[in-house]
């Protein structure tokens, strides 16, 4: 492929517009699975907002092209294509694939926004080891006339095909569908590896719920929605656009997905996260599993630091019951049985609830501390053997202490 560098910015705001205004090919005649893999491939690109290097700051699914990825300085217009057996040759990918791609070429010129696109054609499987398929996939400037005549049947024209196939680039060997799955659950390890396998599960499938409603443009997407305003207003020049666009006015907002967003979905990444503990180890502390715990499911610092703050009120008293009673033991396990069950179930209701909620979508450890302590009197109802007088902030507290043994996780198992 031939790399246009483009020299101007993208201002999101115009290009949000511009977005809006070009048709969206999306059927919802596809099979589920079919919808499922693209939403997964969404769910892949929008992971990449959090590089340090030529990051994209928000991707917009179902809009023209399955994906549209815009960077401050470019767009990128992708077309995902699968395929259930055999290869791609390039006549049957200018009838998949390449007909979209050049619609949406022709649309983007109306806004003229081709001038800062590349169009890109990602193929579930191989492509054809024929020598005319190859070429064109390695070097789409190099199509042959047979090509090029296939390319104008399908929506090409005659005075910017040189152009298109300049900025066009053919991706093949993408995931199977069987193994697409596995493959993300992986990228997702690598980004933050001391999860383990549940909450790698957990996480991707936030990532997939908030991905797949993107693409439906559906105007409950949970952190997506909540978050498109703070988004936006972090592009140079783009302050007040948060606030000149809404939801009801601007549909497309629905079918965001912002790096905000994924920030407020997401832990923090390990470099990060190590930043923090290092220091904390150079200053002869250390970050504790509630902490962590907390801050995997999304708590605000106010919140972890009230937690910790409750948690070492309690320990003192409890340290108190340990040295004068005799069933102390017997007494705090069975109080720790009791606020487990609780809080559990707390778990389990914020994450019915989260369908709806966007909160407890993104930030389901908030949405349970804010529960909990909002009746500090149902949690004083627990402690039958008043280990800690009936105390519901002692018992938040005692919670927080589960937490930090492994117990709890502030959010549903």
């Amino acid at each position: 492929m031939s790399n246009t560098e483009p020299t101007q910015h993208t201002q999101s705001g115009d290009v949000l517009a511009a977005l809006a205004q070009m048709s969206s090919d999306a059927t919802g005649a596809e099979t589920f699975a079919r919808y499922l893999w693209q939403a997964k491939q969404a769910v892949r690109q929008w992971l990449t907002c959090l590089s340090s290097v030529s990051a994209p700051a928000f991707v917009v699914c179902e809009r023209v092209e399955d994906t549209v990825l815009v960077y401050p300085t470019k767009l990128r217009f992708v077309q995902l294509k699968t395929r259930d057996r055999g290869s791609w040759s390039a006549l049957g990918m200018c009838d998949e694939g390449l007909d979209s791609l050049t619609r949406t070429y022709s649309i983007a010129q109306e806004s003229d926004l081709h001038k800062l696109a590349t169009f890109e054609l990602w193929l579930e499987g191989p492509v054809s080891n024929v020598r005319e398929t190859s070429m064109f996939v390695s070097d789409p400037t190099q199509a042959s006339s047979k090509i090029k005549n296939k390319l104008l049947d399908v929506g090409a024209e005659g005075q910017w095909i040189e152009d298109f196939l300049s900025r066009l680039a053919i991706r093949p060997n993408q995931p199977h569908q069987a193994h697409i799955d596995a493959i993300a659950i992986r990228e997702i390890a690598c980004l933050w590896p001391s999860l383990s396998r549940p909450e790698l599960d957990y996480l991707y499938v936030q990532l997939l719920q908030a991905a797949t409603a993107a693409q439906a443009a559906q105007s409950h997407t949970a952190a997506v929605h909540t978050h498109i305003s703070e988004a936006l207003s972090t592009l140079p020049g783009q302050e007040e656009l948060a606030q000149q666009l809404s939801a009801a006015s601007n549909p497309i907002l629905a079918q965001v997905l912002s790096r905000e967003a994924l920030i407020a979905l997401t832990p923090p990444l390990p470099s990060v996260q190590a930043e923090q503990v290092l220091s904390r180890v150079e200053r002869g502390t250390s970050t504790s599993l509630l902490e962590l715990k907390m801050t995997i499911a999304g708590a605000r610092p106010e919140t972890i630091r009230q937690a910790q703050a409750l948690r070492a009120q309690m320990d003192f008293k409890r340290q108190l019951v340990l040295n004068g009673r005799a069933s102390a033991e017997r007494d705090l396990e069975r109080l720790a049985e009791r606020v487990l069950i609780v809080a559990n179930a707390t778990a389990r209701r914020v994450q019915q609830s989260a369908v709806t909620n966007p909160i407890a979508a993104a930030r389901p450890a908030e949405v349970i501390a804010m529960e909990l302590l909002s009746q500090p009197a149902n949690l004083g109802n627990l402690d039958h053997d008043e280990v800690f007088q009936r105390d519901g902030l002692a018992i938040y507290g005692f919670l927080g202490h589960l937490s930090d043994l492994c117990h709890y996780h502030w959010r549903a198992a």
